[in-house]
């Protein structure tokens, strides 16, 4: 009989026995608010102390778990402390795709010594945050600046040499010629300026003497094929079972992160390509299709490269399948833009995909209609193992590059 009491007022007693503790338990969170790049970390420190004499059973410390991060530990999170202890849980948040993620703790309870009843705590005095935005920036990867992809193709080489025949001393490519730039492998050494370059202690050329072309004209194509469900074998089995099969499940969630691996490497590319292209002197312009209409942005520096980041890591890609070729490449954009430009020629253009289809190949070949040579980068999906219209690629006049989500892109651009 006694057993059945003790057993009936036991909660009750572990509750009563936890509950002035509550007060005794101090807490506070480092919530981190800044930006990082894919591939990085960012911690949260969880600082604990018990200012009693009694032992703290349970305490239960839940993370918030945003979809752009990966967490070191599990998100429900226990532990204990002993008398007048000091205590720092710390929980590691990877990020694993672009976007903004709130990471930090969504609450703190206090448990009883037979974990039936929680008491939530209060945190870092109920006047801090617990939790902070962190904005995941596309990775940039460094290129070699002898890297093929930064030279330009043949076909582009042509159009500045026969443009180039056109000018005059006093339009030499749109610039007077007095900026420079460091000396890289492949300039010729007769282009240096020594006398800057003695004052400067490093080598030092003409900021359009180098070996590529003085400009580079970079378009991102905004369509991703969307994945495709199958809606009636999943229908099918909600009718008659009630649920759906896990394997297909589970298959349409890897669909899903094949989309998200696809435009987290073309955005990846085109950075690294905009980001080497101005460390080594070029003019580099990017064109963004956003908000139903194409805009230009200049990059000139490591800032702009920055702000460009930024901007990508909120982009939006279009899942409408029947978009026409001038919502792929700013055909009528460029023709507008050249006309008011001393640039006609002798610019490197190259699009970056994730879907060479039928549309995107015509855009293309319409830009060589009137003239420009586009170099494609197309990027594969590993679980595909190929990369749509591959027998196209061949047929373009320009150069092209096919990189595979899985594969190292100074590798391949080199």
């Amino acid at each position: 009989m006694v057993m059945v009491y003790m057993f009936l007022f036991s909660p009750l007693v572990s509750i009563i026995l936890i509950s002035p503790l509550r007060k005794r338990i101090i807490t506070s969170v480092d919530v981190p608010a800044y930006e990082v790049e894919k591939g990085g970390v960012v911690r949260v420190n969880v600082r604990l102390e018990n200012k009693s004499f009694m032992p703290i059973p349970f305490i239960n410390i839940e993370f918030t778990q945003p979809v752009n991060f990966r967490l070191s530990g599990t998100y429900n999170h226990i532990t204990s402390l002993g008398p007048f202890e000091k205590k720092v849980v710390t929980m590691e948040y990877t990020a694993k795709s672009r976007g903004v993620g709130e990471v930090g703790v969504s609450g703190i309870w206090l448990k009883d010594y037979i974990n039936i009843f929680r008491i939530p705590l209060s945190i870092n005095d109920d006047e801090e945050k617990v939790t902070g935005e962190v904005t995941v920036l596309p990775r940039l990867v460094s290129l070699k600046p002898t890297s093929s992809i930064l030279l330009g193709s043949s076909e582009s080489f042509k159009q500045e040499d026969s443009d180039t025949a056109n000018m005059n001393l006093f339009s030499w490519n749109g610039e007077p010629g007095y900026e420079f730039r460091e000396y890289m492998p492949g300039d010729s050494l007769h282009k240096v300026h020594w006398k800057l370059s003695a004052r400067n202690e490093t080598l030092m050329v003409r900021k359009d003497e180098g070996g590529g072309l003085s400009k580079k004209r970079l378009f991102l194509d905004s369509y991703i094929k969307p994945v495709q469900k199958k809606q009636d074998i999943k229908t099918f089995y909600q009718i008659l079972f009630g649920f759906s099969p896990k394997n297909k499940e589970k298959n349409f969630s890897n669909m899903e992160d094949d989309i998200l691996m696809l435009e987290e490497k073309t955005l990846e590319a085109l950075i690294a390509v905009a980001n080497t292209s101005v460390k080594t002197g070029s003019e580099v312009e990017l064109w963004l299709y956003e908000n139903e209409d194409w805009n230009k942005y200049g990059i000139t520096d490591s800032k702009t490269i920055n702000d460009i980041q930024y901007r990508l890591a909120s982009y939006k890609f279009s899942n409408i399948s029947n978009l026409d070729s001038s919502k792929r490449l700013p055909l009528n954009e460029i023709a507008e833009d050249e006309g008011k430009s001393r640039y006609l020629k002798g610019t490197q253009s190259m699009v970056f995909t994730g879907n060479l289809d039928n549309a995107l190949y015509k855009a293309v070949e319409s830009f060589a209609d009137y003239g420009v040579i586009v170099d494609v980068v197309s990027i594969k999906s590993v679980s595909s193992g190929k990369v749509n219209n591959e027998e196209k690629i061949a047929n373009l006049r320009g150069d092209s590059w096919v990189l595979g989500t899985d594969e190292d892109i100074s590798e391949v651009f080199s």
